[in-house]
């Protein structure tokens, strides 16, 4: 008999990396996939029905208030003494700035207080660590989540969101069972922008090597068998050259023109980025003042984002084209995406001039298709707090995408335009270091990472 094996879907990257990939499909030659969700995702729960998978909604329940301030004082701890990256105290500075006073002058007395508790207390983190064991065991999360999994009879457990709490109690859970547990890391910036992991699993795939030598600095019993470098499995759409809709299907839909050159700009997330409507503002008004000619403006909205802030922000445009990501109306990142969503936007990267956005993903998938990519570098609303906005781009996962060269960043709205311009006009000049940057940061480029990834499941579960 094939082991059953949860896999878990807990957000729109999970939909992608796992169902549509066609991972998941592939794992039936192997074991019996026991999908659970972390929403009632109706189409997509008859959708997986339909082709003979077992479906299941994970428990609604939440953790209480108290357990989740604690997991609050463990990551403070874990930040400074075990993860250690530039990328919390630039972050951390950064979102500082929207912050009010009388919060900052609260939390620093709180990380204070703290911090002599690390220093003089003998055991201090480890007792905290202890506490939270205890406090989890008396959270009705925790029970519901134990009789849940204990009926489901599973033999294994695969995930791509190992750091998500919910996630990380179904592995303590099922590891005291002695499940075998792996994970595939769905987002390179993962491992150094998560909280304390509370656990750790059997075995780790990951985009890179970075992403190898992150996971070992942060828990050096890992040994080389232990994590294996495949590249990113959703990548794979981009290197199928049938699978985008055709040029003419995507103009028509998105109701672009054919006469002229199309920026992409996509746009960040409101909880990280809440200033960056003003560069696609500054775009805009480029075009209307004729700054930048023969050209529109496609807006992509972050799935972890609204579109009203934008439209609100700059307005309805003639040069404007907004296309909305998938959201999900509980949580933003509680939507389906079909192979209709991927393919529109990977015509969108592929027929699309140039790119545009801030500290994004983005600039890699670009960078597949050659696309010249800008990174605003400036901040006309907050200029004094500027450099903040320009550290940014040096958090430790960002750091081999700015070294490959292939970001060029414009240090004011001027500059901004002045690219925008140069690179229409002449795009090869501007894109000669995208291999570069596609291959530090997903390491394969033949499309075959969604094949790598199942047999390292299948060799895993065997």
């Amino acid at each position: 008999m094939k082991r059953r094996v949860l896999v878990l879907i807990v957000g729109q990257g999970s939909i992608t990396h796992i169902i549509r990939t066609g991972l998941a499909e592939r794992m039936k030659d192997f074991c019996e996939p026991v999908i659970a969700i972390l929403w009632n995702q109706e189409d997509l729960i008859k959708e997986l029905r339909q082709n003979n998978f077992e479906v299941h909604l994970i428990p609604d329940i939440s953790f209480s208030a108290g357990y989740v301030q604690h997991r609050l004082k463990i990551n403070r701890w874990y930040y400074k003494e075990i993860l250690q990256t530039p990328s919390t105290q630039i972050q951390q500075k950064y979102l500082s700035q929207y912050v009010a006073l009388k919060k900052k002058i609260k939390k620093g007395v709180t990380k204070a207080v703290e911090l002599i508790g690390h220093t003089i207390v003998p055991g201090f983190a480890e007792k905290m660590i202890a506490h939270e064991k205890e406090m989890l065991s008396r959270e009705p999360l925790y029970h519901a989540y134990k009789e849940w999994l204990s009926a489901l009879n599973l033999q294994g457990l695969f995930t791509v969101t190992p750091f998500l709490h919910e996630v990380e109690i179904m592995a303590r859970i099922l590891d005291e069972a002695k499940v075998p547990l792996i994970a595939s890391i769905h987002s390179f910036d993962n491992i150094t922008k998560r909280g304390w992991p509370g656990f750790f699993f059997n075995h780790y795939i990951v985009w890179n090597k970075y992403n190898k030598k992150e996971l070992q600095r942060i828990n050096p019993a890992l040994k080389e068998k232990d994590i294996s470098i495949t590249g990113p499995p959703q990548f794979d759409f981009h290197f199928n050259d049938q699978f985008p809709e055709s040029k003419d299907e995507w103009l028509n839909e998105l109701k672009l023109p054919r006469d002229k050159k199309i920026i992409l700009y996509s746009g960040g997330s409101v909880a990280l980025f809440p200033n960056e409507p003003q560069y696609l503002k500054h775009l805009n008004d480029a075009c209307k003042h004729g700054l930048i000619k023969n050209a529109v403006i496609l807006f992509r909205s972050h799935p972890l984002d609204k579109m009203e802030r934008w439209e609100n922000y700059v307005g309805k445009s003639e040069f404007i084209i907004y296309s909305n990501a998938p959201n999900g109306a509980k949580k933003l990142d509680f939507a389906n995406v079909t192979l209709k969503d991927i393919k529109r936007f990977i015509a969108t990267l592929k027929y699309t001039d140039l790119h545009i956005n801030f500290c994004s993903t983005m600039a890699v998938d670009g960078s597949v298709f050659d696309k010249p990519q800008i990174g605003p570098y400036y901040d006309d609303i907050n200029p004094l707090k500027q450099e903040l906005i320009r550290k940014m781009y040096f958090q430790e996962h960002y750091l081999p995408i700015m070294q490959s060269k292939a970001i060029h960043l414009a240090h004011s709205k001027e500059q901004l335009i002045e690219l925008v311009n140069k690179m229409l006009a002449d795009p090869d000049s501007y894109n000669k270091k995208c291999r570069k940057c596609v291959e530090e940061i997903i390491t394969c480029t033949d499309g075959q990472s969604t094949k790598r990834v199942s047999e390292i499941l299948k060799s895993f579960f065997s």
